[in-house]
């Protein structure tokens, strides 16, 4: 074998020793560039890579110290055979060993920390995961944005609905708290606004009594537990009101009772129509009675002039249709009254034929009161009656002639009934029942005055009621 380089050196061969001395430059220095560049690469990549807690950010640096150190010392070493530097090749290595013991003891105590750091794999199973969940986030954030929007469009359907079914209707609804302020209101009773209402109570609203009522009505409400019913009146911007109010008590989501929900009917139309239908069935009353009276004094005077019964019903069937035909004008104008033109035209239906021929019918039209229609409606029965058995209806060559006006002081209405071209009339021997009837119903019933003459040409009445058995004029 041949010669170690041991064996060389000792031999005293002044060539090896300059060629093992390039050898440990080169070798040092390429080691201090390359721990020089570590810590460089080191560096810029910790710095990619983000955020790190303050124990992990002094234990990269004291390593990158560390690291540096030993590249340091490597560099130093390179010159050591031409140049020896002793000196600061110890202090480099002290330096680079302290840096190596603090490394050590850091990773000691981070070492928990540092070992439940989880493996890239681990990573990027978690963040498949993650990426996994928030898609499913998504789709279900997705599913309840549609529902969302799906109940948002139903509400406002619902709220539609409701608003389209209290718009103009007299029904009003209200939300108070325990307090009984009012926090909401909709469709308001006229004359209240909604900003005059919000925030107060009821006895900041209505009066006095009313309040009173109303409030002790929701306070019951809220303290048992159940709704409360009452109908109120009450003045309100100068009208009579009447509501009928409906309230329940209003639930927080723990159940507790937080205030009262009241629904107000205003009833004050069908209050009113009640009190003018009690007025009307007074009336009715009234005049059914002196109706009565009327159609007992006409049946007892009917029954004293006739000598059959035949005679009888045909007479007073006659007079009492007379008093149907004013009814049925009376009802058509719910008893307010009827226009006095279309009673004579009503009583002289049979003889519609000749109006504007044989029959003249002049004057203003006016309304006439009740009681009025049904006493000229039985006059003009009586005149009719008169006429077709003996008078100008009794022939074709007969004419009559029904005008009305107010008198001159426009105090009374004077009617006159005028018969011409018929038979000869030959003043009656004694007083008949249609006569009395016209004097007795006009005369007497309405305070008038009545002139019943017996002209040959024609009978001729004249009938003066006073003004104030008209409603109005035409």
């Amino acid at each position: 074998m041949g010669p170690s380089l041991t064996s060389l050196f000792a031999n005293g061969d002044p060539d090896w020793p300059w060629v093992l001395g390039l050898f440990n430059a080169v070798g040092d220095g390429v080691i201090a560039v390359a721990v020089l560049l570590v810590p460089a690469i080191l560096l810029y990549l910790y710095k990619r890579r983000g955020e790190s807690s303050e124990g992990e950010a002094a234990l990269v640096k004291l390593f990158l110290l560390f690291v540096f150190a030993v590249g340091l010392v490597h560099l130093a070493a390179m010159f050591s055979p031409w140049r020896p530097a002793q000196d600061i090749e110890a202090v480099l290595k002290g330096a680079a060993a302290l840096l190596a013991l603090a490394t050590g003891l850091g990773l000691w105590w981070l070492g928990p920390s540092l070992s439940s750091v989880p493996s890239r794999d681990r990573l990027q199973a978690e963040i498949a995961a993650h990426l996994k969940t928030l898609e499913e986030l998504k789709e279900t954030r997705l599913q309840l944005e549609e529902r969302v929007a799906a109940r948002t469009k139903e509400l406002a359907e619902a709220k539609q609905r409701f608003e389209i079914a209290l718009r103009g209707s007299p029904i009003s609804v209200f939300s108070q708290d325990k307090d009984l302020r009012f926090t909401w209101a909709h469709n308001l009773p006229a004359g209240i606004k909604y900003d005059d209402l919000i925030g107060k109570t009821d006895a900041g609203i209505l009066p006095p009594e009313a309040a009173d009522k109303i409030m002790a009505a929701k306070r019951k409400a809220m303290e048992k537990g159940s709704s409360q019913e009452l109908e109120i009146d009450f003045e309100l911007y100068g009208h009579e009101r009447s509501f009928y109010v409906v309230i329940e008590p209003l639930h927080g989501p723990e159940g507790n009772v937080v205030g009262a929900a009241s629904v107000a009917v205003d009833i004050s139309e069908r209050k009113a129509n009640e009190d003018h239908l009690r007025l009307l069935l007074r009336e009715l009353t009234h005049r059914s009675k002196n109706l009565l009276a009327v159609i007992h004094a006409i049946a007892r005077q009917t029954a004293s002039r006739t000598r059959s019964v035949d005679d009888f019903l045909d007479r007073f069937s006659a007079r009492l249709y007379a008093i149907g035909c004013s009814h049925d004008l009376l009802i058509g104008d719910d008893w307010h009254g009827a226009s006095l033109r279309m009673l004579v035209e009503q009583q002289l239906e049979a003889h519609a034929e000749g109006f504007g021929a044989r029959i003249a019918i002049e004057g203003e039209d006016v309304m006439l009161k009740p009681e009025a229609v049904h006493n000229l409606g039985l006059a003009l029965h009586e005149l009719i009656a008169n006429a077709e058995k003996y008078g100008s209806l009794s022939n074709s060559e007969g004419e009559i002639r029904i005008q009305w006006d107010f008198c001159e002081d426009a105090a009374k209405l004077k009617l006159v009934w005028q018969e011409m071209g018929g038979p000869v009339v030959n003043p009656p021997q004694r007083s008949g029942f249609g006569r009395a009837m016209i004097e007795t119903v006009v005369g007497r019933a309405l305070e008038g005055d009545v002139t019943l003459t017996f002209p040959v040409k024609g009978v001729r009445c004249e009938m003066v009621i006073p003004a104030e058995q008209v409603t109005s004029r035409g």
